[in-house]
């Protein structure tokens, strides 16, 4: 019998096989829920096909034993959102054949560059990206050396840098930490790569340089944040 987490392992588990102990719990933890008729099953060679017949046994289960759903998984990160300076205008001067042709080598020099530093590539945001970083620092060096080679694409990149707790969606990242690194990143100027405090102390040591940049109100996020930009 296999034994998920969650309703949204359920539906993720397969795609996430080289990642297999995230998603698979000892049968103490949930020996009741999953110890119901209702669930006991076994994952079929055609599993996808089946999919809604098992996150139903998954929620009978959990409502036959009294039990709620758990909360989503939640990882300490780092998130670093770049994005093309004054894309609109340079979309609308290119033409949209020149264009296409452009951000997939500006794609191109993004994905080197998170490889290089080991970052983890979570969706593209329009024409920019949004990925994750064990290491705030290698967040940093990984966002300055997209807005520097970017440049040879005759673009100009911009970004923003923030650590928090993070909601795994999939292979999607939300929470709070999430719209602050975007909002952040929206504050920048082209080739800046802005920062908060928290990344700063973070990154304490690594010899990297930062100017202040002040304290900011970061639209639907409560409070007033320090800002700080990374100087090469």
């Amino acid at each position: 019998m296999n034994l998920f987490r969650s309703e949204e392992h359920v539906r993720g588990w397969p795609l996430y096989t080289r990642e297999v102990d995230d998603y698979v719990l000892p049968l103490s933890d949930w020996a009741t829920v999953f110890g119901s008729p209702l669930f006991r099953r076994r994952l079929q060679p055609d599993y996808l096909t089946h999919i809604d017949e098992y996150v139903n046994d998954y929620r009978a289960a959990l409502q036959a034993t009294g039990k709620a759903p758990p909360a989503l998984d939640r990882v300490l990160t780092t998130v670093l959102f770049t994005d093309i300076v004054d894309s609109t205008r340079r979309a609308a001067s290119e033409g949209d054949d020149a264009w296409r042709d452009l951000l997939e080598r500006h794609d191109e020099v993004v994905r080197d560059c998170l490889a290089h530093f080991g970052g983890r590539e979570v969706k593209q945001t329009g024409d920019g990206f949004l990925a994750r970083f064990e290491s705030p620092a290698r967040a940093i060096r990984c966002a300055q050396l997209v807005c520097e080679r970017v440049r040879e694409l005759d673009l100009e990149a911009r970004a923003g840098v923030h650590s928090g707790e993070c909601e795994v969606r999939g292979d999607d990242l939300g929470g709070i930490a999430v719209h602050i690194g975007a909002r952040i990143a929206g504050l920048a100027g082209a080739g800046e790569v802005l920062t908060s405090r928290t990344v700063v102390e973070a990154v304490t040591g690594s010899g990297l340089d930062f100017d202040d940049r002040g304290l900011h109100e970061l639209k639907g996020v409560p409070g007033e944040w320090e800002v700080l930009a990374a100087i090469q």
